[in-house]
């Protein structure tokens, strides 16, 4: 997949994402999807967040993700973490 797009993730949300990560396989489950401001980009300005488990954290880093036999490259920045996991966010703007 290439060109993400805010449609590709409109109506994922719950959905989990394996993850291609150093020391491993890790999942992500899409938390939340919101659209941004219009900025022009093709396929839209929009925000995802995601969640991982507490007692790992991935460092900001471009990772590959993988959901419904459809790869793509994205880069993620932890934002924070919980008891509940470890939230990590990516822009498209």
């Amino acid at each position: 997949m290439t060109g993400l797009a805010w449609n590709d993730f409109s109506d994922k949300a719950g959905q989990t994402y394996d993850v291609e990560a150093p020391g491993g396989p890790y999942a992500l489950v899409l938390s939340a999807a919101a659209q941004l401001s219009d900025s022009g980009r093709e396929g839209g300005s929009f925000r995802l967040e995601f969640t991982g488990p507490a007692d790992q954290i991935l460092p900001q880093a471009t990772y590959r993700l993988s959901a419904d036999g459809r790869a793509f490259d994205i880069f993620i920045v932890p934002i924070g973490r919980n008891e509940h996991g470890t939230r990590y966010e990516a822009i498209f703007y």
